[in-house]
């Protein structure tokens, strides 16, 4: 990791991993992220959206946004991305932009590789090319427009995203709604509340597996499936991979 800058306002770096990274900022992103994705792919998932981010792409994250991210490796298993954090985006309502690839031109692209990221020391110069870029990039950003349903699902994904146990009755109750409503608003989003609940125990088995030796016996206690067998199922169905191949594949 090379660092450019670090304070309360800003944090500009190139990262380079190998193999496989995990990162959980479910508490919320402490700043809005400009980033460029150099090497490899990720895929970061919210309570209501999964980005998937190819070699290439520009992305934006913003501020106070709790979601999870997992990047995967090239055919070299290298991980390599730009990322421009910063607190203020100095316009009005900058919390209306949602989570998103940026379709900007190549020669913006261009422009984002070449900000600043290689000094000891930030200076007035490399925050004037990067406010430079954001001032073009923001017309390519696209805004939250989520009606009264859309705003409740949300919630109800919160939920159920942070309480992946609970039952769809007490969730209700937490959301203030029926149970019977609570799958009415979830057809919106083309998956049933289970199926959604399903995909965040796989979300937490991952980091299980990628970060703890526990067997899977053990995972499946913790995250309270039936059996091993199901357990793998469920796994393969929404990740395409088998327990121990995303355990060697994310091995630290």
């Amino acid at each position: 990791m090379k660092k450019i800058f670090w304070s309360n306002h800003f944090l500009f770096n190139e990262y380079t991993h190998t193999k496989y990274r995990y990162t959980n900022n479910t508490k919320g992103s402490p700043l809005h992220y400009l980033a460029y994705m150099l090497k490899g792919n990720a895929k970061i998932t919210t309570s209501d959206k999964t980005l998937i981010i190819n070699e290439g792409d520009v992305f934006y994250i913003p501020k106070d946004l709790s979601y999870q991210s997992f990047w995967y490796g090239d055919d070299n298993d290298v991980i390599k991305f730009l990322s421009f954090g910063f607190l203020d985006l100095n316009i009005k309502e900058a919390s209306k932009y949602e989570l998103q690839i940026i379709d900007c031109d190549e020669d913006l692209k261009e422009r984002v590789k070449n900000i600043p990221t290689f000094k000891d020391n930030a200076d007035c110069k490399s925050l004037s090319i990067f406010y430079d870029v954001m001032s073009d990039i923001i017309p390519f950003l696209t805004r939250n427009t989520k009606n009264s349903e859309g705003i409740l699902l949300d919630k109800i994904k919160h939920a159920i995203y942070s309480n992946p146990h609970m039952s769809f009755f007490d969730i209700a109750s937490l959301c203030k709604i029926s149970e019977p409503y609570l799958y009415k608003i979830f057809k919106t989003s083309n998956m049933t509340p289970n199926e959604y609940r399903q995909i965040r125990l796989c979300e937490i088995s991952i980091e299980l597996l990628c970060t703890t030796d526990k067997k899977i016996e053990e995972i499946c206690n913790i995250l309270h499936f039936s059996s091993a067998s199901y357990f793998r199922k469920i796994l393969k169905k929404y990740t395409g991979c088998t327990p121990s191949e995303i355990r060697k594949r994310g091995s630290i």
